[in-house]
């Protein structure tokens, strides 16, 4: 089985949803609260149990329009510090930005959802803040997006998983880890 950690709720549903479309059986963990995966120490916590039942682990991070490779770098040597090897039983891989990236990448799975259509994001993992861009269509259809909410599930059982690979090279990683 394949274990997962990720930072927050919406994360976990869209998570869900990408591991259900590609077959996977994964056992998947937030972070307390929702909050941002910081503390190398408690995710070797969630390394370490998840490590009872699963024969490798992703940690999903979010880079929060710092650069990628930067907090992946650091992110693995903090916890190599602690102990965790990074070797393909444990695999760092970094949204570029946040999960909303990945789902804009397929304006049709938004449009979808939202019944009507959505001019073409070609790079939506520009955007440092995708969630607003997603604030901002919701809001062109009347509506609001809710991070916490079903929106993130919603538009990830539309999702289009080669749109996203397409356009998401951060989506590619972690594909090839998880599959």
């Amino acid at each position: 089985m394949m274990g997962v950690i990720v930072e927050g709720e919406s994360d976990e549903k869209v998570i869900r949803e990408i591991t259900h479309k590609l077959g996977v059986n994964a056992e998947i963990r937030r972070s307390k609260r929702g909050a941002k995966i910081q503390s190398p120490t408690k995710t070797k916590s969630y390394v370490l149990d998840l490590l009872h039942d699963c024969d490798t682990i992703i940690i999903l991070k979010d880079s929060h329009c710092s650069d990628p490779e930067e907090i992946e770098s650091n992110f693995g040597n903090r916890l190599r510090e602690l102990g965790l090897s990074i070797d393909g039983t444990i695999s760092v891989c970094i949204v570029v930005h946040a999960i909303e990236s990945w789902l804009l990448a397929d304006e049709e799975a938004i449009g979808d959802y939202l019944s009507t259509t959505i001019k073409e994001i070609h790079n939506p993992e520009n955007a440092c803040k995708p969630e607003e861009i997603l604030d901002e269509i919701f809001k062109e259809n009347n509506r609001e997006y809710l991070k916490g909410g079903e929106d993130p599930r919603e538009i990830a059982k539309r999702l289009r998983l080669e749109r996203v690979i397409k356009k998401c090279p951060s989506f590619i990683k972690f594909k090839r880890v998880l599959v």
